[in-house]
């Protein structure tokens, strides 16, 4: 039997035993309406439960440690573990120290606890074995109750073999989940806590609360464990009580008996009770971003009575609230959510060196309780939400437990996922199979009450792996939803993936999000839909993200998803771009998993919220957003500067011309069908001269869409005129958004370098589905006299191409005229150019030839000549 440990700052959870006995108590209720509404509480801690221990020793502190074919040193314990102390080269060690059991003066059990040992733990008093345990990521606990009487003094060793000692010895490949083993500072061996903790002989040992908004009930399971030599008779009783601080009327809760057998844990179920606390009291995201909020949160105390009179106490908080799969989407306490968010990639931050590379999350200041000059992982949580991100993926290495008690507090949204990685084929998915199993099993128990976590994810990419089957992925399943069943479980797969990949599972809960549907590195607008399942994507951008152009492709790429009805978008990854957004990391701190560095971070962006790459991101996320899909598609790739929008796609219209712009307006609040949406054309500034506007409240049903026309006539003066949008709620501004202009003037039209009319002669190349160019195309020639021909019926004409170090020159000339010699030569790569442009022409039919000389400047490394589009003026 084996249970998590508690202690500051930490959730107590611990694991349901092996070997359960259920007994049952059922009450009926009626249903009430849900709203999300933001309320006040105590100041944010992370503290979130009792413990059931009634003696606690902290053993950290310097061990002794010595590597495998080593001498003895010591090491800080738990410290990050060994990489991050310096032992980077160590497989296999042994830790040892002595210990004093507390006396308590009653029948007891002891145990030593730790938070996390990766991998495999072998744990003995005085040189004789206790257990050997394998985990990834999750804490491991060792009864030693028969090894140490109470008030004697011990040597405690633990034997602990690492990843790099945890392979097939077949095939080298690893037989436990990694999470990332690209990285070369994931934690390894001992970390996050030590304790050696002491427990009644008949004791709490966990409770799982389950919540049901659909039947306003709550339930909740009482695992007892009997440590002594007889039979106990137990009374349980529980009590309900604000975590926030909040005044609810909460019900009276049934106690219960039961008989635990010598050596063994009974498990109570309580309930269903009836939920009469009502929809206030339901925990919500923060969403849209509200400043200050925090989520409701509940306390629930369980005390069991022997029948010699001893007594245990634990106690639990939780949020009511409810998290389920319906057909094509998500809801959230029955109201219909669309995830919006990031995938949180810790290997990367693994690699800062803060005294050493390695455990960012137990020891990086971003991720801890805020400190002088750092807001830690409140702040972080904060910076996504005001992005309007309301979704993390936790990817690959799971979130400590503090960081899920913030996100229980305020109200950020969780995908909880495995290090189970199939992408770089290095997990053994047979020989390991019981350990990725029971590792998926160990986490969810570990999370399963924090409200926060709204869907699990069992593997990432483990079709690229060479070792998945549909028959591994209904194990994971099994063990996830066995040890839970209140929440969706996915796989997030890879690229290149069919859109179901496990036909053969059909379980309601269950779904998959492909990868990259539009490529690695590009911008793209694809969706893969699954009859009957919720889409979206799991990862798309990677590994252009740490580019200003990628980056931008966070906003224009999602926008254009979220017009497709997508559940869940996540592009890859925000620290590649925004190190920042976990306060105080600099973009010269790490390497991320792509190379290279970030582009933003604390060193070069004090002013986030000013950046206009972040407020495109803010816009594109918001829930309530009012978007020109077409015109953000126009500018969506971006360019080298990450843009937007791009001059070069701006359309452009004639003075005193009707304009109609099909605007999308979006509702993904969790409350209210009615937004108000307004529009004001202005002359050549954001804030210039009013041309015309209007107004409408929408009746937009949560989690849906509505397009909407606007028209207007142009101004018979002046150069632009903008378009600024905005939506309302309950009469407060929820987005506004004035980046939106268009041309006035003569129009221009583009005939692209794939089109038909554009007549090639010689040997030219052309590209399909490259990022950062017109339409994902260009033509492309390095054999002097090739030739492009395109007729057209204008006033001018201007040649955008490609520019790049091998670029060479090109001889352009209209109508047979003299040749203008044009150098496409750059020192940076950089699509969609304009290159060259006509003088004004007679109105009328014309004709553009490019044609390649096969010469360059010194600096270039080739010749080639590029046309990426033709830009025809009226």
């Amino acid at each position: 039997m084996q249970h998590t440990p508690t202690f500051r700052r930490r959730r107590f959870t611990p694991l349901l035993p092996a070997a359960t006995v259920f007994l049952a108590l059922v009450t009926g209720v009626a249903p009430a309406a849900a709203k999300p509404v933001a309320t006040a509480s105590p100041g944010l801690d992370g503290v979130t439960a009792g413990t059931a221990a009634i003696a606690s020793v902290d053993l950290a502190g310097r061990w002794a440690f010595t590597p495998a074919g080593r001498g003895a040193t010591s090491i800080a314990v738990p410290g990050g573990g060994w990489y991050k102390q310096g032992f980077t080269d160590v497989s296999e060690a042994v830790y040892s120290r002595t210990i004093t059991v507390p006396d308590q003066g009653r029948p007891q059990s002891t145990w030593i606890e730790f938070g996390a040992v990766n991998h495999e733990a072998t744990l003995s008093v005085d040189g004789n074995k206790v257990a050997t345990r394998t985990t990834a990521f999750t804490p491991q606990n060792f009864d030693i109750s028969a090894y140490a009487a109470p008030g004697t003094t011990h040597t405690i060793s633990v034997a602990v073999k690492g990843r790099n000692a945890m392979k097939n010895p077949a095939n080298g490949k690893y037989v436990v989940p990694d999470a990332a083993e690209w990285s070369e500072a994931v934690p390894q061996g001992i970390y996050r806590s030590a304790f050696l903790r002491v427990y009644p002989a008949v004791y709490v040992s966990d409770t799982f609360i389950r919540t049901s908004v659909t039947d306003k009930t709550l339930s909740y399971d009482v695992s007892v464990t009997n440590t002594s030599g007889s039979a106990r008779s137990v009374t349980l009783s529980g009590g309900l009580s604000s975590a926030t601080g909040a005044s609810f009327g909460y019900p009276a809760l049934p106690g219960r008996t039961a008989t635990v057998a010598a050596h063994s844990t009974v498990t109570v179920r309580v309930g269903p009770v009836a939920w009469t606390p009502g929809s206030t009291s339901y925990w919500w995201p923060n969403v849209p971003y509200r400043p200050g909020y925090r989520a409701q949160l509940h306390k629930l105390a369980v005390h069991v009575v022997t029948d010699d009179g001893r007594s245990s106490d634990a106690a639990y908080r939780f949020g009511f609230r409810e998290s389920a799969q319906n057909g094509e989407y998500y809801t959230v306490n029955g109201v219909r959510v669309n995830l919006r968010g990031d995938n949180l990639q810790g290997a990367d931050f693994d690699r800062i060196d803060n005294g050493g590379k390695g455990d960012a999350y137990d020891t990086l200041p971003g991720f801890l309780p805020p400190s002088a000059g750092n807001g830690g992982w409140p702040q972080a949580v904060d910076n996504y939400q005001r992005l309007n991100f309301n979704v993390v993926r936790v990817h690959q290495e799971p979130a400590s437990p503090y960081m899920l008690d913030v996100a229980d507090e305020l109200g950020l949204m969780i995908i909880d996922e495995t290090g189970i990685r199939g992408s770089n084929g290095l997990q053994d998915f047979v020989a390991g199979h019981d350990y990725m199993v029971e590792h998926a099993r160990a986490l969810t128990l570990r999370d399963r009450n924090h409200p926060a976590i709204v869907r699990w994810s069992q593997s990432n990419e483990p079709d690229l792996s060479g070792f998945d089957s549909e028959k591994f992925e209904k194990d994971l399943y099994a063990a996830m939803n066995g040890a839970d069943g209140t929440r969706p479980i996915s796989v997030d797969s890879g690229p290149g993936q069919p859109a179901n990949p496990y036909p053969g599972i059909s379980y309601p809960n269950f779904a998959t999000f492909g990868h990259y549907l539009d490529g690695l590195g590009k911008y793209g607008e694809r969706l893969q839909p699954v009859a009957g399942r919720p889409d979206g994507e799991g990862e798309y951008i990677w590994p252009a993200c740490n580019t200003k152009r990628g980056f931008e492709w966070f906003a224009t790429a999602t926008a254009a998803k979220r017009g497709k009805d997508a559940a869940d978008l996540r592009p890859y990854t925000l620290l590649s771009g925004w190190a920042g957004v976990v306060p105080g990391v600099r973009t010269t701190d790490f390497t991320p998993e792509e190379g290279g560095h970030p582009i933003y971070g604390a060193d070069n962006l004090a002013d986030p919220w000013g950046n206009p790459q972040l407020q495109r991101i803010q816009a594109a996320f918001n829930p309530v957003a009012a978007i020109d899909l077409p015109y953000w598609s126009a500018s969506g790739v971006s360019d080298s500067n990450g843009a937007f929008p791009l001059p070069g796609s701006v359309d452009t219209y004639r003075h005193g011309s009707a304009v109609t712009r099909n605007i999308t307006v979006f509702n993904d609040d969790l409350s209210g069908g009615a937004v108000g949406f307004s529009w004001t054309a202005r002359l050549d500034r954001p804030d210039g001269p009013v041309v015309a506007s209007g107004g409408e409240t929408l009746s937009i049903p949560l989690g849906t869409r509505v397009t909407r026309p606007v028209s207007f006539t142009t101004p018979a003066g002046g150069s632009r005129v903008y378009l600024v949008l905005s939506t309302t709620k309950s009469g407060n501004t929820v987005f506004r958004d004035a980046v939106e202009y268009f041309g006035l003037g003569t129009p221009k039209s583009t005939v692209d370098d794939a089109n038909p009319s554009v007549t090639y002669t010689g040997t030219w190349g052309h590209a399909a589905d490259e990022p950062g160019i017109f339409a994902g195309t260009n033509s492309y020639s390095d054999v002097a006299g090739d030739t492009a021909t395109l007729s057209f019926a204008g006033t001018g004409v201007t040649l955008r191409g490609v520019t790049a170090p091998g670029h060479g020159i090109a001889a352009i000339s209209v109508d047979g005229g003299a040749e203008t010699l044009v150098d496409e030569y750059a020192a940076e790569r950089t699509g969609d150019v304009a290159v060259w442009t006509s003088p004004r022409l007679t109105s009328g039919p014309h004709t553009i030839r490019v044609r390649v000389t096969g010469t360059q400047r010194p600096a270039a490394t080739d010749n080639w000549v590029t046309v990426d589009r033709f830009e025809i003026v009226d």
